[in-house]
């Protein structure tokens, strides 16, 4: 027999060790830490495409649908990366500094004229010659920049490979068993722990719906609309800048006119006023106006509202901390916590029945206040009441009160009697 003491010892002993080998286990893994970040962001970001897929295709072999999916994606990305990958590599063959710091000094000149009549001459000259050296140092240190990123790459094309090969494979097995792992999860937490775990699972699928599938449906919508128009426009590859303004379009501080100012600009230097007017029109109707105030509420509507102010922190504040991965990891941290905040608050999300608004479990307690009338008589414990058949049936259905407590059901379905 052993005793309490033999227990304790027992449970200690085995909680070090669990301990002990999962830290092991995340000091081994976390090489591949943003691997298992980006596999698990492309799973959930890509289920609703499977779930689609298998809808359309009718295809009820989960591995199949699988592997489709992840085989359009890489498909997509393929497409767009050799395409920018082509286009950088034209222009860098036909990139000559010279003619570039020519073109400098023309828009230097023009913009002096501007100016000409408020800055004194001598002024000028000095303004002109700080601009220019300033423009020759930058071009320098951007053209160093570019060489020192593709070298980079080059040298590390194996390692790339690797991790594009172990997301591959995790994105894979997460869509076909992701589902799984959650219910496993969820069935070796204690009973009494079930019912909040899966709420807050559910308000934490809201969340992320929103902060990641809406916002880059919004973002890739954008793109696709920017290419087009850019296409129609007569501005040259249109494919490349579309991509370039969907990315714009996730960061919520720099957006869409990031692309579209500076390109308008460009062409009212070089004499185009009109095609200026039309992507500034065009940028601010069809890259802002209409999926900020249009396409985003309504398929927000869809899922879990969120305060712009945490959509701007969770986006933008992360990016200054651990770089690119900010828009990933950010947004899961912000949504993690908004979670437990909802359901430690006792929120509830509606989403199938009518999209209704946010609503406070607590207040729906109310109805608690308005109890069935009371048929027995105080202190009756038991009362039948006798209904008589057609013949010689005769039923009893007992109405039973225990003392003054009377209880109801918290929540009805429309049409059902309590």
């Amino acid at each position: 027999m052993t005793g309490p003491l033999d227990r304790k010892r027992f449970t200690l002993i085995v909680g070090i060790v669990v301990i002990a080998v999962a830290l092991l286990i995340v000091y081994l893994s976390w090489v591949f830490v943003n691997v298992i970040i980006l596999s698990i962001f492309g799973a959930f970001v890509l289920r609703p495409l499977d779930k689609k897929l298998r809808k359309i295709t009718r295809i009820k072999n989960r591995q199949i649908s699988a592997i489709l999916t992840i085989t359009i994606v890489a498909l997509t990305f393929s497409g767009l990366f050799l395409n920018i990958i082509f286009i950088l590599g034209s222009e860098l063959a036909k990139f000559q500094p010279d003619v570039l710091q020519t073109d400098i000094n023309m828009l230097i000149d023009y913009g002096m004229e501007l100016i000409g009549k408020y800055i004194p001459t001598s002024i000028q000259e000095n303004m002109k010659s700080n601009l220019s050296s300033s423009a020759s140092s930058a071009i320098l240190f951007i053209v160093s920049i570019a060489q020192r990123v593709v070298l980079n790459f080059i040298s590390n094309i194996a390692i790339f490979a690797m991790q594009l090969a172990v997301v591959v494979f995790l994105l894979y097995y997460l869509l076909i068993d992701g589902e799984n792992i959650v219910e496993t999860f969820i069935d070796i937490l204690p009973s009494n722990r079930v019912e909040i775990v899966r709420e807050f699972l559910q308000h934490l699928n809201s969340i992320y719906n929103s902060l990641f599938n809406v916002y880059l449906i919004v973002c890739v919508m954008t793109g696709i609309i920017g290419g087009i128009g850019l296409m129609l426009i007569g501005v040259p590859y249109p494919i490349m800048w579309g991509a370039v303004i969907a990315v714009l379009a996730l960061l919520p501080i720099v957006g869409p006119g990031t692309f579209y100012v500076p390109a308008a600009i460009y062409y009212y230097i070089f004499n185009e006023p009109m095609k200026a007017v039309v992507i500034v029109v065009f940028g601010w109707l069809f890259l802002e106006t209409i999926p900020g105030n249009i396409i985003r509420p309504r398929l927000m509507m869809q899922s879990g509202n969120i305060h712009p102010i945490i959509t701007l922190l969770s986006f933008t504040a992360p990016l200054f901390v651990v770089g690119a991965m900010g828009i990933i990891i950010g947004p899961a941290a912000y949504g993690f916590m908004l979670a437990l905040y909802r359901t430690y608050t006792g929120f509830e999300v509606i989403t199938k029945s009518g999209n209704k608004e946010i609503e406070e479990k607590a207040g729906t307690q109310a109805e608690d206040e308005n109890p069935p009338e009371d048929k027995t008589q105080p202190g009756d414990e038991f009362q039948p009441e006798v209904k008589t058949q057609s013949g010689d049936e005769i039923q009893s259905e007992d109405k039973t009160q225990s003392g003054d407590e009377i209880q109801s059901e918290d929540k009805t379905q429309s049409g059902d009697k309590t």
